[in-house]
């Protein structure tokens, strides 16, 4: 992507995020970003163009979201959590604005299908590591630990909508990270309850630095 459509993107970015799909239009984006709108549409013709332009940029920045790696050591796992939480703010437009864009691009919602199965996959995939490392009883039943990992996917989908709606003082990364240890916690052994006393303790420092950066994006 060259200098100046990067430029465009990032700034369409800001602008979706901030006042939403629908009510940004060519001449806004052409506007912020300091260039001539003739400019923009030499590079994007449409506003569907710039969509897609902008969920590739969306897509190549959540590649390599999810390594494979264990998920059940602190701080490893609120660092992996954080990723994701702030990804979700870096591109919240896509999470509140679903509909807008997927009647802008159809293609769209292939994109917000496979990240739904890729964040559930890798949930269910870390649920089964803690089970073979001692932190979580075996499933109760088959079929039951992918549906705590769609509940975890849920908490994690929800949380910044929420925030939007109701304010920081209700809905922040902090809870976001307890709710999920929460949702785990009957599941947890001896062991893992260890393991959710050390990262209940260690929590309000290890996010105060993230919280003031959630501040700093959502504003």
């Amino acid at each position: 992507m060259k200098k100046t459509q990067l430029k465009i993107v990032k700034t369409a970015i800001q602008l979706f995020n901030k006042n939403g799909v629908a009510n940004v239009r060519v001449q806004d984006i052409a506007i912020a970003a300091t260039i001539s709108p003739g400019n923009l549409t030499y590079h994007y013709k449409t506003k569907k163009d710039l969509m897609v332009a902008v969920l590739q940029y969306m897509k190549t920045l959540q590649k390599d979201m999810f390594p494979y790696q264990s998920v059940i050591e602190a701080p490893n796992w609120i660092d992996i959590v954080q990723t994701y939480l702030r990804f979700q703010i870096q591109f919240r437009f896509f999470y509140r604005d679903i509909l807008e864009i997927s009647n802008l691009v159809p293609e769209s919602k292939k994109q917000y299908l496979k990240q739904i199965e890729s964040v559930i996959s890798y949930n269910k995939n870390g649920i089964y590591l803690s089970v073979d490392k001692g932190f979580m009883i075996p499933e109760p039943h088959e079929g039951h630990y992918h549906i705590l990992a769609t509940n975890s996917w849920a908490i994690l989908n929800s949380w910044l909508t929420v925030r939007e709606v109701l304010g920081k003082e209700i809905a922040n990364i902090h809870r976001g990270i307890n709710g999920l240890l929460e949702l785990n916690y009957p599941y947890f052994t001896e062991k893992g309850k260890e393991f959710y006393q050390n990262i209940k303790a260690q929590l309000p420092e290890l996010v105060e630095s993230e919280i003031n950066l959630v501040e700093e994006m959502t504003e």
